[in-house]
């Protein structure tokens, strides 16, 4: 198997931190759910999550000329809590400014946090061609992660490749990151992104930022 990339090894290690307070699975019962990819109708494990959140990125598309998009915002917001890690991903985003603020503040950017990230997905998944997202591999990753590869597929044109890091959270599997053919992290572009304002501005500013910004995604609809 390949070595991934240094910066995603770098990532997995801070997610993993973030998230060293849930309860996961053990080592034996991650690896025995992790080396397979099992068949498109009936996945399990690491790959379970990534398919429900395909499903719903399809039903995204499909809706989006004839559904306002905040009614489509409401459909979609319970599927990407129950799929991502949202917390850990924001606990390494906005470092060192989310673990040293109170339980109030990280709330409330917390619910901005994932208000902006489902606004986005939205906004990108807003019409549906012909477009198919397929599950292709799932391979160990880093520091006890599960990568999930995935195609979204449009008529005519080359696949768009995502890769989905998974960690066993309890019974189930959380996504912490998502790297954009196979390297680029939404993490560590939204870490990239955050640093000015939350220089600026706190946990707070960083707050208002992020639901200025999914108002600005969702428009007046």
């Amino acid at each position: 198997m390949a070595e991934p990339p240094t910066s995603i090894r770098r990532l997995a290690a801070l997610l993993v931190l973030a998230m060293a307070a849930a309860p996961v699975v053990g080592p034996a019962a991650a690896r025995a759910q992790s080396p397979q990819t099992s068949p498109p109708a009936a996945q399990t494990g690491a790959s379970a999550p990534v398919a429900r959140l395909n499903q719903a990125l399809l039903d995204l598309m499909r809706s989006g000329a004839r559904e306002p998009s905040r009614a489509r915002l409401q459909r979609f917001m319970p599927v990407m809590r129950e799929a991502f890690d949202l917390e850990a991903a924001l606990r390494v985003a906005a470092a060192p400014y989310f673990d040293r603020a109170n339980e109030a503040e990280k709330r409330q950017a917390l619910d901005a946090f994932s208000r902006r990230s489902a606004a986005q997905y939205v906004e990108r998944f807003d019409s549906y061609e012909g477009q198919s997202i397929d599950i292709i591999g799932q391979r160990d990753g880093p520091r006890g992660t599960t990568l999930v590869d995935t195609h979204v597929k449009k008529p005519g044109k080359e696949p768009v490749r995502l890769t989905y890091v998974l960690r066993p959270q309890g019974q189930t599997w959380k996504i912490l990151d998502v790297l954009a053919k196979g390297t680029i992290s939404q993490v560590a572009t939204q870490r990239s992104e955050f640093q000015t304002i939350l220089r600026n501005g706190g946990l707070a500013g960083l707050t208002n930022d992020l639901n200025a910004a999914a108002d600005r995604l969702l428009g007046g609809a």
